[in-house]
């Protein structure tokens, strides 16, 4: 009895250690990977291929120390913005980032695959992500909120159809209602701006003796 409460308390602490190299990116700490070289998996909890990919990438995880790398992966479901950030529009999807320089791996998913990507430095051969495209470039900045609004909007959707039993077309008028007065409410402080900015000329207009020679 006394060996097997051993080994259950050692099989603890392995696992235990291997979660722990797992880092997790949200969207508050994803600057952490423009610095030094990464591996980050891009996931959702309901998707049948994350769920399989979990195993390799978990032990694959535990090679980081020797590689000198970081592994991590990042819950779209919690934060959506990073999904349009990084343009990711299947699941799963890898990054390997070296000093800010991102690649798509697009390689077997396996862990010895994965640790021969990063010692035989095969990503070198890959092209990276084009400027334009780089996640912290300002247009994917605007990309990312836009990913986080239409989260917001499916949560408004889901309270009203689920929570208050709405019919599905009764929270379509509503967003169409919403989006027309709001677009109103825009264009009228777009007039306010244009007006207080660049002002309309005001033409004088002249009296009647203004052309008689006195």
């Amino acid at each position: 009895m006394k060996y097997i409460l051993l080994t259950y308390l050692l099989c603890l602490a392995v696992a235990g250690t291997t979660h722990a190299k797992l880092v997790q990116i949200t969207e508050d700490n994803w600057r952490d990977v423009l610095t030094g070289e990464w591996m980050v998996e891009f996931f959702a909890p309901w998707c049948p291929a994350c769920r399989a990919l979990q195993p390799a990438w978990q032990e694959f995880s535990t090679w980081s120390e020797d590689l000198e790398i970081n592994v991590a992966q990042v819950d779209v479901t919690t934060s959506p913005g990073l999904s349009g950030r990084f343009m990711v529009t299947a699941l799963p999807t890898i990054f390997h980032v070296k000093n800010g320089i991102f690649r798509q791996y697009r390689g077997a998913r396996d862990k010895d695959s994965f640790i021969v990507y990063i010692e035989d430095k095969k990503w070198s051969a890959v092209e990276p992500v084009s400027d334009w495209k780089a996640p912290d470039s300002l247009q994917m900045s605007a990309v990312s909120y836009f990913f986080k609004l239409s989260m917001v909007l499916r949560n408004i959707h889901t309270t009203l159809t689920e929570e208050y039993q709405l019919p599905s077309w009764a929270s379509y008028i509503a967003f169409a209602c919403a989006t027309i007065l709001l677009g109103g409410v825009l264009g009228l402080l777009m007039v306010c701006c244009i007006d207080c900015i660049w002002p309309p000329r005001r033409e004088v207009v002249p009296t009647a003796g203004a052309g008689k020679e006195q």
